[in-house]
C-alpha cells in the first residue's frame, strides 16, 4: 500500500472507531474510485474492520445475544446469496452508481423524521435484516441500514455502536471466509498493518466520549450523505 492508501485506512479507522461504521461505507467507493475492483476492496478492508468491531465488543458492556441470534437467522443468509451472484455478475455492476445511491438513500432516511417508525416492531426489523443482508452483500454498505436498524432498537449511542459493532463482526468474518474461499486469496502483506485500527481504536475513545447521542447521529449521518452525493454527481 502507498502512503494515500494508507492514510485513508488510518482516518477511517478512527471514524469507524467512534461510530462503528466507515472504513466499509467510505472505504468501499473510495478505493473503488482508486481502480480497485470490488472483491479486492473486500479482501483490503475487511481484516481491518474487523479488528475494530472485536475490539468494540471485548470493551462494550452490552452484548445483546439475542440480536446477534437474529442477524445469524436473517442476515447471513441474504448476505450469502448476494456475495454468490455478485462472484458470477461482478463484471455487469456499476458499483460506484449503486453504492452512492445505497448511501444517499439511507442517510436521507436516517435523518428523516419518520426513521423512528420504519422498524417499530419485531416483523418489521427481521425483514430489515433480510434486506440488510442483501445490501451489504451487493454494496458492502449494509452500515447506514444497520444504523436505522439498531437505532430503533436503542437510542443510546453505546447500545448504538456496540449492536453494529457486533454485526459488522459477524457480517466481516463471514465476507472473508466466503470471498477467499470461492474468489481469490488474501493478500497477506496488507495484514502487516492491523496495528493501524487497534491505534485508531484507542485514540478514538477521547473523541467517543465527547460526542452525545444527537450529535453522534448526525455527524455519522451528515458525514455519509454529502460523502454519498459527491461520489453520485463524480459518476455522470
Amino acid at each position: 500500500m502507498d502512503i494515500i492508501e494508507l492514510l485513508i485506512i488510518i482516518l477511517l479507522s478512527i471514524f469507524q472507531s467512534v461510530f462503528g461504521i466507515g472504513l466499509l461505507l467510505i472505504g468501499t467507493p473510495t478505493f473503488l474510485l482508486i481502480g480497485y475492483n470490488f472483491f479486492d476492496v473486500l479482501n483490503l478492508l475487511l481484516p481491518f474492520s474487523i479488528i475494530i468491531s472485536l475490539l468494540q465488543v471485548i470493551y462494550s458492556k452490552e452484548i445483546n445475544s439475542k440480536f446477534n441470534e437474529k442477524i445469524l437467522l436473517y442476515c447471513i443468509p441474504a448476505l450469502i446469496l448476494a456475495l454468490s451472484i455478485l462472484v458470477k455478475y461482478e463484471n455487469d455492476i456499476d458499483f460506484i452508481f449503486l453504492i452512492s445511491f445505497t448511501i444517499i438513500f439511507f442517510s436521507i432516511i436516517n435523518l428523516s423524521k419518520f426513521k423512528n417508525t420504519i422498524f417499530d416492531n419485531n416483523k418489521r426489523i427481521n425483514l430489515g435484516l433480510i434486506i440488510l443482508g442483501l445490501i451489504h452483500g451487493f454494496t458492502n454498505l449494509g452500515g447506514s441500514l444497520f444504523t436505522l436498524i439498531c437505532a430503533n432498537i436503542n437510542k443510546q449511542k453505546k447500545i448504538i455502536r456496540q449492536n453494529v459493532a457486533s454485526g459488522y463482526l459477524i457480517f466481516g468474518t463471514v465476507q472473508l471466509l466466503f470471498i477467499n474461499i470461492f474468489y481469490k486469496t488474501l493478500t497477506v502483506s496488507n495484514l502487516y498493518y492491523l496495528y493501524i485500527p487497534i491505534i485508531s481504536f484507542f485514540i478514538a475513545q477521547y473523541f467517543y466520549n465527547k460526542i452525545n447521542n444527537e450529535l453522534f447521529s448526525k455527524i455519522l449521518n451528515i458525514t455519509i450523505l454529502l460523502y454519498g452525493t459527491y461520489m453520485l454527481l463524480n459518476n455522470l
